[in-house]
């Protein structure tokens, strides 16, 4: 570790899996340096590095020798391999590279070397879980006399990818093949899978056809223990690279690959293991094992299975995960020269064919991080969501000081900093961000600077992970208090204090998600100054002033009795932005007015403390006016909200009284 971060050397960064593992890197919160390290000064990669340097071919006889001069010359902690013979090697030099202080997430040599075998594997694993494809050898088929036998696949022994794959339709294509090819059966879609026929009709052309492809990843420790696994389905690939896929669920594929783990793990399985395959009429059947990391690792890691972040942890012995890696089974990922992490909500057909896949349906549930959930309004809004079918992720600075507040419900958990910065907290698995956390107008410059820090790094992160929607609590003291006419969204944002200034550059920020990503949406909510006495109330609002007053025997005294104010209950606020939730967020505009609609004067508002202290308590109540007055009015067109959610404030301000008299009486 130098300057108080760990450096991490990705290998191979020009080729797609060493991107994807800068991706994953980039996605996480850890302290680490990334140094990519490669042959190519055009490799992609390198430059969504921290540093790039380069290193012979990994094919050259001083190949790891130069690499640990690098490591050494950056202080390399851990190396990251791309490719799989960049595996190999690493794996049979490792107690060199160990020697040198190095450590290498990879396998141990025996695993590597069965898997690039693809008959050896077969014939090894299969006596255990009769789940591969059937392997033949060249001489083997040429001695065939049943043409119904094809069409077969060709293989070289030891390739990677796609290279060198042939199809055969017919006895006389195998003159194409030397004794250096594996032949394999196909295994072909199952009957329901809605590419079956696609998929058969380019294997009639003889066009190696990947489509439905399903990937299995199994991640462990450097003890070989699991921490992660989940299943891709590949509705498409190019060149042996997913473009198009979904996350998959399915029992039945656990039930035969946990027969295999065992086996793998004394064979060395140490870290990634990639598992190929296809779900066929007679189960599934796997036709490949790769022992890395994959092209699709950037793509799991924004959907919240950041397994290259995961095993960072483990090898450098920081604080282990909590639990599980898990997948956001919410989104789905395509890849042209980057990645795009998507809602499913975003495309309708795409969520048909998710229902096509997943048999039986999963019960979905939205995952909502709330940022400032020992906040007044978070918890208004926590407790309005617990009755709703959703995962809440409540973030607050100390967890231990929320969880009190949400013990009782299944469907809150409790975060915080610490979580956010090791990973315990993956944005990946986050379908909607409310960021409430933020200092209130009575808190210091300093706590203001604070909180705009955290809101940038917080929007930076959302934008990193691709998180579908996000929703800022802004404020309406953007607007001033010099503009005396109804204020509508398009009214000019003349912030006059150093809290709504810092409101309107929370709006600034999170207006880049949707520029960035044009499949993130954002909005800012111009509340209303808030009332109402729930928990986590601070006393420093006017109506509560009045009421404390009241209570404590004394004089009202009102300055300005002609000027106008308007107020939402807290409760009315949190079923709001239930309600916003609940509209479709690509109609979202970047801002909108939520208040009543509707003003007081300061000296109507008095009277009906007054009237309230009376009629439910018996308490006389004294009224001081000056005699000076200005006549303003702060009052919000909330139209446009309105309109879009056909919500409406439910509680008077007389309800907003009483609730601060039941809260607050002794």
């Amino acid at each position: 570790m130098v300057n108080g971060k760990y450096c991490i050397a990705i290998m191979c960064v020009g080729t797609i899996v060493g991107q994807s593992v800068i991706t994953s890197c980039n996605l996480s919160n850890l302290p680490i340096k990334t140094i990519g390290l490669g042959t190519d000064p055009f490799a992609f990669g390198g430059y969504e590095c921290d540093e790039m340097d380069y290193v012979p071919s990994i094919y050259s006889k001083d190949y790891i020798s130069e690499l640990i001069k690098k490591c050494k010359k950056y202080a390399v902690d851990l190396i990251i391999p791309g490719l799989d013979d960049d595996a190999l090697i690493l794996s049979q030099n490792i107690n060199k590279l160990t020697e040198e202080g190095l450590q290498v997430i990879v396998s141990e040599k025996e695993l590597i070397e069965l898997t690039r075998d693809k008959a050896y594997i077969c014939e090894k694993l299969t006596p255990i879980a009769d789940i591969f494809v059937k392997s033949y050898t060249l001489s083997e088929v040429q001695s065939w006399f049943d043409q119904h036998k094809f069409p077969l696949i060709a293989k070289p022994r030891g390739g990677a990818g796609s290279n060198g794959v042939e199809i055969l339709l017919k006895k006389e294509d195998l003159a194409r093949l030397t004794d250096q090819h594996i032949i394999q059966e196909l295994a072909i879609p199952k009957q329901d899978d809605p590419f079956r026929e696609e998929y058969l009709n380019q294997i009639a052309k003889g066009i190696n056809c990947q489509f439905s492809e399903i990937s299995i990843q199994v991640v462990t420790n450097k003890e070989g223990k699991l921490i992660g696994k989940m299943v891709l389905y590949k509705k498409k690939m190019k060149n042996g690279v997913a473009t198009e896929t979904l996350p998959y669920k399915d029992d039945y594929i656990w039930s035969e690959i946990d027969k295999l783990l065992p086996t793998l793990r004394d064979l060395g399985h140490r870290g990634p293991l990639n598992i190929q395959g296809r779900l066929t009429d007679q189960g599934l059947k796997i036709f490949e094992m790769n022992p890395r990391f994959t092209g699709t690792t950037g793509m799991r890691a924004m959907m919240g299975f950041n397994e290259v972040e995961s095993c960072i942890k483990e090898w450098l012995d920081l604080q282990s995960s909590t639990g599980p890696l898990k997948v956001n089974y919410n989104k789905f990922a395509i890849k042209q020269t980057t990645e795009k992490i998507i809602s499913v909500e975003n495309n309708l057909k795409i969520k048909h064919l998710s229902t096509q896949i997943y048999k039986p349906s999963l019960n979905l549930k939205k995952s909502i991080l709330i940022t400032g959930a020992s906040g007044y309004l978070a918890q208004a809004l926590i407790k309005r969501l617990s009755s709703e079918n959703c995962n809440i992720l409540a973030f607050s600075r100390k967890k231990d000081n929320i969880k009190s507040f949400y013990k009782e419900n299944d469907n809150v958990s409790s975060f915080d900093h610490h979580d956010l910065h090791n990973g315990n907290l993956q944005l990946g698995q986050v379908d909607y961000l409310i960021h409430c956390g933020f200092a209130r107008s009575h808190h210091t410059n300093e706590q203001i600077a604070d909180s705009l820090n955290f809101t940038n790094k917080l929007m930076d992160s959302a934008i990193a992970h691709q998180i579908p929607a996000v929703i800022n609590i802004s404020s309406q003291s953007v607007y001033g208090t010099k503009q005396s006419t109804k204020w509508t969204e398009d009214t000019s944002v003349i912030p006059e204090t150093v809290y709504a200034q810092a409101k309107y550059a929370t709006e600034l920020m999170t207006s880049t998600v949707h520029k960035i990503n044009k499949h993130s949406f954002e909005t800012s909510l111009r509340l209303s100054t808030l009332s109402g006495g729930l928990t986590g109330l601070v006393p420093m609002d006017l109506i509560t002033k009045f009421v404390n007053h009241v209570l404590n025997n004394e004089t009202i005294e009102i300055w300005d009795r002609k000027q106008k104010i308007e107020r939402l209950d807290v409760r009315d606020a949190a079923d709001a932005i239930v309600a916003l939730l609940k509209t479709d967020y690509r109609n979202w505009k970047s801002v909108y007015n939520v208040g009543t609609g509707h003003s007081h004067s300061i000296l109507e508002i008095a009277n009906m403390v007054a009237d309230v202290a009376k009629s439910k308590y018996g308490l006389k109540v004294d009224i001081k006016i000056s005699p000076e007055s200005r006549k303003t009015s702060s009052v919000m067109d909330s139209s446009q909200f309105f309109e879009l959610t056909n919500w409406k404030p439910q509680f008077s301000l007389e309800d907003t009284i009483v609730s601060l008299f039941e809260c607050l009486e002794p």
